[in-house]
This record gives C-alpha cells, sequence and structure tokens, in this order.
C-alpha cells in the first residue's frame, strides 16, 4: 500500500492511531499520535484509516438547513492550521464561513507533477481536516495547489472557480493565532477568496514612462 504525508493511519499490533509525518531510512514510516510524538514503525505495520478528517466532536448525520431569509455570505473560504509547536501536530483545516456549499480540490505540487491530497465537498458553514504535518519540519510543508467550486440554491451573484497555490512559510507561524468561532479554537489562519489587490502597475508603468528623461 502506498502512502503519503498526512494520511491517517493505525497501527497492526497496537491501539495507536496517528498521521504519517515522515517516511525513513529502511521502509520506517514516522507516525505522530494526538500526543504530539513521532513513532517510527515498519510500513507493513500500519494500515489506512478511511474517514478520519472530520473532528470526532464534530460529526452530525442531520441535513444543514439553509434559511432562505439570512444575510448570504460570499466570502470566507480560508485554510486554518491549529495545534502548538511544542505538541508537535500541526493539523490543516479548510473552513467555510460562506453560505455556499463547496467543493474542494487540493494537490500537492512536485515540479510539474501533481499528488492528489483530498477532494470532497464542504456544506456552508463547516469545515474539515485535510492535512497535517509535523512542527519539526514546517520548512519542507507541501505547496498545495487548490481549486474550489462554489454552490448554492439560494440566489447569489455568479462566480468563477477559485485556483490558488499556498504554502506556509515557517515565519508566518511567528505572528499571532485568531479565533476561529467555527473550529472554535485559535489557528493561524490564511483567507482563499480574498479579492487581488489591484496595485495599479499599468499606471505606475505610464508614470514611469511619462517622468522618464528624453535620450539625446
Amino acid at each position: 500500500m502506498k502512502f503519503k504525508i498526512g494520511d491517517f493511519v493505525r497501527f497492526v499490533d497496537e491501539p495507536i492511531e496517528g498521521h504519517i509525518t515522515s517516511f525513513q531510512n529502511d521502509d520506517i514510516i514516522g507516525v505522530t499520535d494526538d500526543s504530539g510524538f513521532e513513532i517510527p514503525v515498519p510500513a507493513n505495520k500500519i494500515t489506512l484509516v478511511h474517514g478520519n478528517m472530520h473532528r470526532a466532536d464534530d460529526l452530525d448525520t442531520g441535513t444543514k438547513v439553509v434559511v432562505a431569509n439570512t444575510p448570504f455570505i460570499e466570502r470566507g473560504i480560508y485554510i486554518g492550521i491549529a495545534g502548538e509547536e511544542k505538541d508537535g501536530l500541526a493539523k490543516f483545516y479548510f473552513i467555510n464561513h460562506t453560505s455556499y456549499d463547496i467543493l474542494v480540490v487540493a494537490n500537492e505540487i512536485n515540479g510539474t507533477k501533481r499528488t492528489g491530497v483530498f477532494a470532497e465537498k464542504i456544506l456552508a458553514r463547516d469545515f474539515i481536516q485535510f492535512y497535517s504535518a509535523n512542527f519539526s519540519n514546517a520548512g519542507k510543508w507541501p505547496n498545495f495547489e487548490i481549486q474550489i467550486l462554489r454552490y448554492s440554491m439560494l440566489p447569489h451573484n455568479a462566480t468563477s472557480a477559485l485556483r490558488k497555490e499556498f504554502r506556509v512559510k515557517p515565519l508566518d507561524l511567528i505572528r499571532s493565532k485568531e479565533n476561529d468561532d467555527l473550529l472554535e479554537t485559535k489557528v493561524w489562519r490564511y483567507e482563499l477568496d480574498k479579492p487581488e489587490e489591484n496595485i495599479g502597475l499599468d499606471k505606475l508603468k505610464d508614470h514611469f514612462i511619462s517622468h522618464r528623461p528624453n535620450r539625446r
């Protein structure tokens, strides 16, 4: 079985579960459990666990009802990174504060190659964990290519598909976390649907051309 960083696995011979956070020599895999300790284990002694990415206390089998007279929220799709560096494990979430249901695809970028990491629907005002990594390897965390489609049965402004590249730099983790009311915890938060800033490159170009000294 082929594993990848971030997979949630269970030990075959012991009651231990955790996320893969490193690949070591001689077919040894580093698995970090909830305590933040990375445990080396042979690849043939773990098995992949499916359907684990929601927080255990957030599972809800009911259907969410969108109330038509509530304000429609257009923006607020985030990546949130939770965890404490002293505990070892960082958990990556997609957080959807909007009124849209969204379909998210995340790939890990490796040069011209792409490796699928996550693909799932996230309901309005909901979140899901899509990756985990060890803080000690923050400099080697992946560069993600993220694509998002937005959908709602309520009237809304036309939207195009979102496509972003996202990578956390170690220096990003120096800044303070902010509280997220959906996750009910503090995270490093990055807005994916933030409008691109228009810095007026055309005007800047025209300015420099018009003020350039005449050549003799």
